[in-house]
């Protein structure tokens, strides 16, 4: 049998403190016509409809429009059952199947686990949330320094590592990326610590790396391109290119002109990259 709660909401609230699991309804005592939704704590859904409703930001606009005419005292909130928590979106869903697009049901969506699924949204309603958005910041400087705190002693896995290897950029990102590394600026500070970090974790090659560095400077020498471990000039507008575009890195470029990465790197230093 429903549980039925003639009281208002408030009261219901301040009464009833232990937690209730289950699907519970919203019904309009003027015309029967009814909400439901399903909770792991009715107590306190409840309260955030009321609070929503009463504040006229109602989610569902046919309930909000019903609560704005009748008023909050023509409303009761009844508990029609019980249900474990692992139940709550199947049992709502069976509920929802049957009532969705019924005249005296309030429910807009036809999904019970996303409640806006299924409920197209107009131009106007786009063109008004597109304009809210502009010109707000998605973040604050605080919430920032928050995430950056959260997110310090954060390793990837493997998995995502090599994930990341292998995507690709767009023309577009690759500019942006290009141009946000011209602004870049390390302060001195910086370049002392990432110095230190280097010396503390010496890079070390292995067998294959070390090959792939000697069979590069072999080929060099063949074709000679190889002059006392320097890259002619002809060459750096090429390596220029490669590097600023991420299509090859550091370490790549120095098996391709068959140096050592740590030369290539001072190359690219030196052409201002």
């Amino acid at each position: 049998m429903a549980n039925k709660i003639s009281k208002n909401l408030y009261n219901y609230i301040l009464i009833s403190m232990d937690n209730i699991s289950g699907l519970y309804k919203i019904v309009n005592k003027v015309n029967g016509k009814f909400y439901i939704g399903s909770s792991v704590n009715i107590r306190d859904r409840f309260y955030n409809h009321k609070s929503q409703l009463n504040r006229n930001i109602h989610d569902n606009l046919y309930l909000q429009r019903a609560w704005n005419k009748h008023g909050e005292n023509n409303f009761e909130f009844v508990i029609f059952k019980n249900c474990e928590k692992d139940i709550l979106i199947t049992e709502e869903q069976k509920e929802l199947n049957v009532h969705v697009g019924k005249e005296y049901c309030y429910n807009l969506s036809p999904s019970a686990d996303v409640s806006m699924r299924g409920i197209p949204r107009s131009n106007e309603v786009k063109r008004k949330i597109s304009l809210t958005q502009k010109g707000k910041p998605k973040w604050t400087d605080e919430q920032k320094k928050q995430m950056s705190i959260n997110r310090k002693g954060i390793k990837h896995s493997q998995e995502t590592i090599e994930k990341f290897k292998l995507r690709t950029h767009t023309n577009e990102t690759k500019e942006k990326i290009s141009d946000a590394s011209k602004k870049q600026k390390w302060s001195i500070e910086r370049c002392k610590s990432v110095s230190l970090g280097k010396l503390k974790n010496k890079k070390i090659f292995t067998k294959e790396e070390r090959n792939n560095i000697s069979n590069g400077v072999q080929k060099a020498i063949q074709e000679g391109r190889y002059h006392k471990n320097k890259i002619p000039l002809s060459e750096y507008e090429t390596i220029k290119s490669l590097y600023v575009s991420n299509t090859m890195n550091k370490r790549k470029l120095a098996f391709k002109y068959g140096v050592n990465p740590s030369s290539m790197g001072k190359l690219l230093k030196r052409i201002g990259i």
